[in-house]
């Protein structure tokens, strides 16, 4: 059966993407290993960020545990963290806004953290409706393969770029548009839009470019991933469809965390249920239960099944999701069934507790996620399967 697939990428230079740094490095900081206790980081963090050429608005709430604010004053210096998030981009003096003449505006409640608030980060703090999904394209790291391959893509190009910074900025964004032919890549069309220093002509970019792209898919092909380079030729490629893409950034588009919801999980094929992933402590359901429900959806297709989706939903209160369904459908027949609930692991394992012990979630670095891609890299502790 032939499924047309498609999905993009969105660099770390994008405006939405940058805010989405702000936002993850913030939490990175709160959650920072408690010293002197094996105990996990309960701080709570919900961020969001605005972008817009030289100007950064950060506002919500943090509530850091009390030594963290007696013994480490500056472990939210809010500036500190804004300029590293655009130096790391790829901004500079040549490519603005210059990190170093931000305006950063703050308005976070910054508290400490109440033992009372502590006791209950394990119980969900709003309602909320996470799914996880996973295909039979060990490949791909079982998500479609359109996903994967913007995702792989992009990082090939985000590394010609920094090793190439003069002539293409950090802004860039990729489309992926193919035909997943029985397991076979059928390119339709590759877009790629690239910001790009004044004067660089499109012959230019296309000879600069399109080898870059072309080894890529090359490479993901001897991986498995049948057809993406064979089926790929020139003519596919859409560059700068628009014309010139001289100013980019923050200085041609505003920003927002949170925004990228959809590159953030699966692609624009499979349903994402909740809220957005960025600016938020792994104690939020938004978070740490997405991780949990595409953890299990994984199993489930390593387990035998061609595809598989987990729902989980949570009331205000609750530790447990009182929503735990997973539905599989097999290749032979296309049709979908529901996983018994005996089938399923135990009800503590979705337990909040449960899923940040288990799969380490405060000693992940949540800045780089976005850039890597939630689901993409096998080594992530919510992709053992």
């Amino acid at each position: 059966m032939k499924i047309h697939d498609y999905a993009e990428y969105v660099s770390a230079g994008h405006p939405d993407r940058l805010a989405d740094a702000v936002a993850n490095a913030i939490v990175d900081r709160a959650q920072k290993p408690l010293a002197q206790t094996h105990e996990p980081n309960r701080s709570l963090v919900g961020i969001e960020v605005a972008i817009h050429d030289s100007t950064v608005f950060i506002d919500g709430r943090v509530a850091l545990h009390e030594n963290q604010n007696a013994k480490n004053a500056a472990v939210l210096d809010f500036k500190d963290i804004t300029i590293n998030a655009f130096q790391s981009a790829g901004y500079n003096h040549t490519w603005g806004p210059d990190p170093e003449s931000l305006e950063i505006i703050v308005r976070v409640c910054e508290e400490t953290l109440s033992p009372e608030e502590a006791s209950i980060r394990p119980y969900s703090d709003d309602q909320n409706i996470v799914i996880g999904h996973a295909c039979a394209r060990p490949e791909t790291n079982f998500v479609p393969p359109a996903h994967w391959l913007a995702h792989y893509l992009g990082h090939a190009v985000d590394q010609f770029r920094i090793k190439n910074p003069d002539p293409f900025g950090p802004d860039f964004k990729i489309l992926v548009d193919v035909t997943d032919d029985e397991g076979e890549i059928l390119w339709r069309k590759l877009v790629l839009s690239i910001q790009h220093a004044r004067g660089v002509t499109m012959e230019e970019q296309h000879r600069a470019l399109l080898p870059v792209l072309t080894s890529a898919l090359e490479a993901a092909e001897s991986q498995g991933v049948r057809g993406a380079g064979s089926s790929f030729s020139p003519s596919r490629l859409y560059l700068n469809g628009a014309g010139d893409f001289v100013v980019g950034g923050p200085s041609g588009d505003n920003g927002l965390s949170g925004k990228k919801l959809v590159v953030d999980h699966y692609g624009p094929s499979v349903p994402i249920g909740g809220g957005a992933l960025s600016g938020k402590d792994v104690w939020k359901v938004d978070r740490c239960g997405a991780l949990r429900s595409r953890q299990l959806a994984k199993r489930l297709v390593v387990a035998g099944h061609d595809e598989a989706r987990v729902v989980l939903g949570w009331a205000p209160g609750e530790d447990i999701p009182s929503l735990r369904d997973a539905y599989v459908c097999t290749d032979r027949d296309g049709a979908w069934g529901e996983v018994p609930i005996s089938n399923l692991p135990p009800p503590e394992w979705f337990s909040i507790e449960s899923i940040v012990h288990d799969l380490e979630l405060t000693q992940v670095s949540w800045k780089e996620i976005p850039r890597v891609g939630t689901f993409i890299d096998p080594h992530f502790p919510w992709e053992r399967a």
